[in-house]
């Protein structure tokens, strides 16, 4: 079992081609045969239709415009870490390629029907369930952030820029893009998702998210608003965003009617509600306040059962979920562990595991993200325009 820091490498994303020609990959898995292995030059040549025209590495024909394909890679093992390349179209293990379930399911609603309005809900629940990046800009939006964007159609034209519940505005820019990553670093756990967290667990693999790039410690986010555009002309399509006057919001029932259970229990949005995403970190803290004693100690088991109750968390993943969040708050030094002790078997699983954590006292920073917010229209890319954020 590999437990502790996880950490898991996110390529640069690019998805199709143009915003508008969402239909490259569900035309392109529609062609996959169940069950067959494909090298990449297979994949491009007889799925993707792109004849060679270049050479990468070795001499190896490749396509123009064909980088967009590595994100149609699921999960794979990277060295001595994970590598998360987008969606779950292909799988991809030893340098050949296989459609996964999910691909093949995909690639029968538009051969069944290419006109029809059944593949494109499931290519965005697809980016709603596997893509990190589209689901930090989605848990955003329903956690009160507004998206400001022109709209042609359904194509996002022009700068790309996020209104925060306080009114701040900050610039998805198309270099250096800091503020996205510390965000995503803070929302690991959302970024991730259930589904890829069950995956890995299915290869015995446990611990708090660490993202990294391909080759650096931070993500890429050149090009970044390009490739957001790209899943947001998609949603556009299919009328998953609401707004005027270049401003767009995203209610959580709307998003549940259209894309289902899976999706919206995926970001914690209650069935009884409309409701407001909430955040990791306010989770924790609610939890911690509703679970704390008179001497500031909490027991391990009922703050994990809080925690997990405010995330929408099924009860026999709240422990790790809990454990999660903790490794990954003590890593960017948001949470301390000040004391800890037995306490009685009767009180169940200690932080960790450790019998000897059932009973912990914590000292929680939950400030960061707030202050974050505030440093953010000082950041690369980002500006302050206080009057930007009333709904229109």
């Amino acid at each position: 079992m590999t437990k502790g820091l996880l950490r898991i490498a996110l390529p640069k994303l690019f998805l199709w081609s143009e915003p508008t020609r969402f239909q490259e990959y569900p035309a392109a898995i529609a062609r996959a045969e169940d069950g067959r292995v494909y090298s990449r030059l297979e994949v491009e040549r007889e799925l993707f239709d792109i004849l060679p025209t270049l050479e990468y590495k070795g001499g190896i024909p490749r396509g123009r415009r064909t980088d967009g394909i590595v994100n149609t890679y699921g999960l794979e093992r990277s060295g001595a870490r994970y590598r998360i390349n987008g969606i779950n179209l292909l799988q991809r293990e030893g340098g050949k390629l296989t459609p996964t379930n999910e691909g093949l399911e995909l690639g029968k609603l538009y051969r069944d029907a290419p006109d029809g309005p059944e593949w494109p809900i499931a290519l965005a629940r697809q980016l709603l369930l596997r893509e990190p990046r589209t689901r930090l800009l989605i848990g955003l939006m329903l956690q009160g952030s507004q998206l400001e964007v022109t709209v042609s159609g359904v194509s996002p034209t022009g700068q790309l820029a996020l209104i925060h519940p306080d009114g701040s505005r900050a610039v998805i820019s198309q270099r250096n893009c800091s503020w996205f990553n510390e965000l995503l670093f803070l929302n690991a756990e959302m970024a991730l998702g259930p589904y890829w967290r069950r995956d890995l667990e299915k290869l015995d693999v446990h611990g708090s998210i660490c993202w990294e790039g391909v080759q650096g410690k931070q993500p890429s986010t050149n090009d970044l608003p390009t490739a957001l555009k790209k899943a947001l002309a998609l949603f556009f399509h299919i009328e998953l965003l609401s707004g005027v006057g270049g401003l767009w919001e995203l209610d959580g029932k709307h998003l549940r009617d259209l894309l289902g259970d899976e999706v919206a229990d995926s970001f914690g949005i209650e069935k009884t509600e409309a409701s407001v995403f909430i955040t990791d970190d306010e989770a924790f803290a609610k939890a911690l306040a509703d679970t704390i004693d008179s001497d500031g100690f909490v027991i391990v088991s009922r703050l994990a059962d809080q925690f997990g109750e405010f995330l929408n968390i099924p009860p026999q993943d709240r422990a790790a979920v809990l454990d999660s969040f903790v490794r990954n708050a003590m890593y960017h030094e948001r949470l301390r562990l000040l004391e800890h002790h037995p306490g009685q078997p009767r009180m169940g699983r200690g932080l960790f595991g450790d019998n000897d954590s059932r009973r912990v006292r914590l000292d929680f920073n939950p400030g960061i993200d707030h202050d974050l917010k505030q440093s953010a229209p000082g950041a690369p890319g980002a500006v302050t325009d206080k009057d930007a954020g009333g709904k229109q």
